[in-house]
């Protein structure tokens, strides 16, 4: 049975960002985006994943929660995707192995595309597949090849790319499922002859084109998903559209949020119906609000647990804490790492 693994590229440093923080360790939604990225790795069941580090190797490290499942692979020169991925070899165990190829500054590619991918990978006993998407006008991305039987034969980066190759409207996204073996003995094929002089991973789907082997594609239909954080303005606007996924589920799920553009949610959050959220709220971390609950306005609340029935009056803040079943909490009051027990 082949198992899966990830190779996570997070080497870069993000000159756009106009920071010295390495990129990948910039919050989008109180979480990490490279943690989202391996969280997102391993819902879809990869048993290893590869992370390639580079600019400030240390920091992105420590924004990584432990798990044995991960292993550090240093890439000391930015000489390309290729590069990158050849630097994971040392440490692969390719054998009956595929292997997904993600980004770490694409946050919001979900665990259902992933599964899509791999599956398609299986079904078509493809050594390399692709994800892609289609524009009007994909600017600057990499555009796919295709044969007269719409066969993937290779993909072309845009400035390498002939006038006719760039009014093709397929791109690539950067995310692929390979078989490990081929991937990486492609690898030792490929050069950095090119404008960028860089060694393009895109190279090695040509070289397996070449060698008869089959490449595989699967068409994204949301492009949120792999959009790329390259500055500050589109970390904050990523940010907006998940925060705005979040707050439409619990809308759809039976819970009130007042003014909801005002209202921002973090994914560990857990609300059950009918609990009522006033405007201008913040609820982070690992917070339970049970049923009947009600939060006035300009509330802060982390890691707590509401039972059911209480009541915020508004702009309360709240930090691990408990409140009972039915408890009023004054307006303007805080309850900070403490468990408020009703007489």
């Amino acid at each position: 049975m082949t198992s899966l693994a990830a190779i996570i590229l997070a080497a870069g440093k993000g000159t756009r960002m106009k920071s010295e923080r390495a990129k990948v360790t910039f919050p989008l939604a109180g979480k990490a985006m490279i943690q989202r990225v391996v969280d997102t790795a391993l819902q879809a069941a990869c048993d290893r994943i590869y992370v390639v580090v580079g600019y400030q190797k240390d920091s992105v490290l420590a924004c990584l929660e432990e798990d044995k499942r991960l292993e550090f692979v240093e890439q000391n020169e930015q000489l390309g995707t290729g590069h990158a991925v050849m630097m994971a070899e040392p440490a692969f165990d390719t054998s009956a192995r595929d292997v997904l190829i993600l980004c770490g500054d694409v946050p919001l590619l979900t665990t259902a595309t992933l599964d899509r991918i791999y599956a398609e990978h299986q079904s078509s006993q493809a050594c390399c597949t692709v994800l892609t998407a289609f524009l009007d006008d994909p600017g600057k991305y990499g555009r796919i090849l295709r044969d007269s039987e719409h066969k993937v034969t290779g993909i072309v980066e845009f400035k390498d790319a002939t006038d006719e190759q760039r009014q093709i409207k397929e791109w690539n996204t950067g995310i692929y499922c390979f078989a490990a073996e081929p991937l990486f003995a492609a690898l030792k094929q490929i050069s950095n002859s090119n404008r960028q002089g860089e060694y393009y991973l895109t190279d090695v789907v040509s070289v397996l084109h070449s060698e008869g082997k089959t490449v595989s594609s699967v068409v994204l239909e949301n492009l949120a998903e792999v959009a790329g954080v390259n500055s500050q303005e589109q970390l904050a606007e990523l940010e907006d559209l998940y925060v705005a996924s979040l707050r439409r589920k619990w809308l759809n799920s039976g819970v009130v949020i007042h003014n909801p553009a005002t209202v921002h949610i973090e994914d560990e959050v857990e609300i059950q119906p009918d609990v009522e959220i006033g405007q201008n709220c913040v609820i982070k971390g690992k917070c339970l609000l049970e049923k009947g609950t009600f939060m006035g306005p300009g509330c802060y609340v982390e890691d707590s647990f509401l039972s059911e029935n209480c009541l915020l009056e508004g702009h309360n803040i709240l930090v691990n804490a408990h409140i009972p079943e039915g408890h009023i909490v004054p307006f303007g009051e805080h309850v900070l790492e403490e468990e408020i027990c009703d007489e």
